[in-house]
C-alpha cells in the first residue's frame, strides 16, 4: 500500500508499513502479536473439535 505525497511539485512514494517495520522492535512487537493471535485461534480449535466430538458420541446433550 502507497501513499502518494505531493512534495514540491514532486510525487513521492511512502510505505507506511515498511517505515514501521524498519525499527526492530516494531518488528518484535508485531511477530508476538501475531504468534499470540495463532495461539488463540489454535485453542479455540482445539476446544471447539473437542465439544464437537462431545456431542457427536452423545456424552454432552442439548
Amino acid at each position: 500500500m502507497y501513499l502518494i505525497v505531493w512534495l514540491n511539485g514532486e510525487i513521492m512514494k511512502r510505505d507506511p508499513i515498511h517505515q514501521f517495520l524498519r525499527n526492530p522492535d516494531n518488528k518484535a512487537k508485531l511477530f508476538m502479536g501475531i504468534t499470540g493471535a495463532m495461539v488463540m485461534t489454535t485453542f479455540l480449535i482445539v476446544i471447539g473439535t473437542i465439544i464437537l466430538i462431545l456431542i457427536l458420541v452423545g456424552i454432552i446433550h442439548f
